[in-house]
Formats: structure tokens, C-alpha cells, sequence
């Protein structure tokens, strides 16, 4: 009986909750860039904002001001060629997670669902296929994470003139076009 009570809280707390807000502070969005084949570098967004439907509407936005390579330079030329940032001022990521799909999630248990995720770059959207871990941390504060890096093809996302002149600029012999993509983002019904 104690159980079937606990099941009951635990559904109703999420069928009832309003809007799940991303916390920022604890959300963070990394890409991986590899040029002249062996050179590996990280690069992030550092600002996340986003929220989570009852209805089960996940949708992330992603400020393209945000970006760091750590080399401002890149940064800049990222900004313009690959990311369109004068017309284009951030990348949005939808997906759909109904809540009663993790409802039944203890706090600190986990579990690893499978779904498309809608991304928008630079006035051009791709569907990516997601492994994602949730984790319940408590009773108002939900962690969904990559369990395997997203991997974005350059190609099919149209992005290909702006990182061939990257390329060209910083006269690299290549840039990889395909780029593993990783995060981690917590949703809370208390900010």
C-alpha cells in the first residue's frame, strides 16, 4: 500500500507540475571540432535557457553570442560564416518527453530514453537521434543528459560553405564535418 501511495505522489507531482524551467547555472551544451584529421578541440555555449510543457514539449535556446572556442578569432568567424549570428540570433532544440514516460522515476534513479531531436541552425532545422539519461535529482529538479554525443553531420544540417571557409581562413588542410555534440540540462519547477 505504501508503495501504490508513493506511485501516486511521485505521477501526481508530475502530471501536475506547470512549466519545468532549465536552470542555466546547471546546463551545459559542448561540441567537439577536429581539423587537419588529428586536432581535437572542445568548444561550448555558455548560456541555456529552455523549458519543459506538461504537455511534454521540451525546447532549448541557445544564444549563438554564447559560443566560446577559446580563441576569439573563431569565435568571431564562427559567428559569421557557420552561424549566420547577424540573421540568426540563436539555435533552438526541440524534442518530446511526455511526462508520464519518467512519472515513475524515484529521486536518484535514472533511466535512458531514445528520441529525435529537432535542431535549428542557421534557418536550416535536422533531426538528430538521441540517447538520453534522466535523472531524477529530487522531487522538482530533473537532469536529462546525452548517454552517447549527438552526432551532427555539417552536410545535412547546411553548414557546409561556413566551415569550408573557416577552413580556407585559417588555412587549415580540413575540418571534420561531422561534429559529436554532448550536454547536460537540468529542468526545475523551483528556480
Amino acid at each position: 500500500m505504501k508503495k501504490l501511495l508513493l506511485i501516486l505522489a511521485t505521477t501526481s507531482c508530475f502530471a501536475s507540475a506547470a512549466n519545468w524551467q532549465l536552470n542555466p547555472e546547471q546546463s551545459s551544451l559542448n561540441f567537439v571540432s577536429i581539423k587537419n584529421t588529428t586536432v581535437a578541440e572542445t568548444h561550448q555555449f555558455s548560456n541555456l535557457s529552455g523549458s519543459w510543457s506538461d504537455q511534454g514539449l521540451v525546447k532549448i535556446q541557445i544564444p549563438v553570442s554564447s559560443l566560446e572556442t577559446n580563441i576569439p578569432i573563431r569565435n568571431q568567424r564562427m559567428l559569421d560564416f557557420v552561424l549566420k549570428a547577424k540573421q540568426y540570433t540563436e539555435i533552438t532544440a526541440q524534442a518530446e518527453i511526455k511526462p508520464d514516460t519518467i512519472a515513475t522515476l524515484a529521486v536518484s534513479k535514472s533511466m535512458v530514453i531514445t528520441l529525435p531531436i529537432t535542431v535549428s541552425i542557421a534557418g536550416e532545422s535536422t533531426t538528430l537521434m538521441a540517447n538520453i539519461r534522466v535523472l531524477k535529482l529530487n522531487a522538482s529538479t530533473i537532469q536529462a543528459s546525452t548517454e552517447s554525443p549527438l552526432i551532427l553531420n555539417v552536410d545535412s544540417a547546411n553548414l557546409t560553405a561556413g566551415v569550408d571557409k573557416l577552413q580556407q581562413l585559417a588555412q587549415l588542410n580540413d575540418i571534420s564535418k561531422v561534429v559529436p555534440v554532448t550536454f547536460s540540462v537540468n529542468f526545475s519547477t523551483e528556480i
